[in-house]
């Protein structure tokens, strides 16, 4: 009886060890990763070109799937020159709101602050228009998985003339609340916002 007693201690021992092994294993593991993902994503950061961004803006969850301007002249529905975007739902939720940054660039490929009709300061190099479909009217209250929405305008005024057009998904919130934060967005700040355009990252 004594001996089998001695066998289970040994046994239990053993199991308490191999726990304490795996799970060191684990947190050391976990520290690793973190270290690498960190240096990934600065080394990303200094070295990525636009054309290394763009495609990879194009795997994520929601992404810019088209850009456009659009001309008041061309429109009566328009009351001012715009920016536009079609976005896409990459991801597996139904997307209520969602956030889309624009730079935009003349004909030089010169970086051009974005200014509003209305805005009484000189803009910004990168702007921001939000979307929530629960609160814009229209039957369209979510963007479902693998759906387009084409309608993302952005008012700017004309002088100086817009030609070219980046444009990136900021973030997004579902209608069950699952929020998207880009973790490229900096990146591509910093790529693209108030930098002149490459000659093959131009659109």
């Amino acid at each position: 009886m004594e001996k089998m007693l001695n066998k289970k201690s040994i046994i239990i021992i053993a199991l308490v060890v191999l726990i304490a092994v795996a799970g060191a294993v684990l947190a050391a593991s976990t520290i690793v990763n973190k270290k690498e993902a960190t240096t990934v994503a600065a080394t990303t950061e200094q070295s990525i070109t636009g054309d290394e961004l763009d495609a990879l803006l194009e795997q994520q969850p929601m992404f810019a799937d088209g850009i456009k301007y659009y001309y008041a002249s061309s429109s009566e529905q328009l009351s001012h020159d715009a920016m536009g975007a079609s976005v896409f739902n990459n991801s597996d939720v139904n997307i209520q709101s969602f956030v889309v940054a624009f730079c935009a660039y003349d004909e030089n490929d010169n970086p051009i602050k974005i200014k509003q009709p209305d805005d009484k300061n000189d803009g910004a190099y990168i702007r921001t228009i939000s979307y929530d479909l629960s609160k814009v009217g229209g039957d369209k209250k979510f963007i479902q998985p693998q759906e387009s929405f084409d309608n993302v305008i952005f008012y700017v005024t004309n002088d100086p003339q817009i030609v070219t057009i980046k444009a990136c998904v900021k973030s997004y919130t579902s209608v069950d609340n699952i929020s998207w934060e880009n973790p490229f967005y900096e990146t591509f700040k910093n790529v693209y916002s108030g930098k002149q355009l490459q000659p093959t990252q131009i659109q």
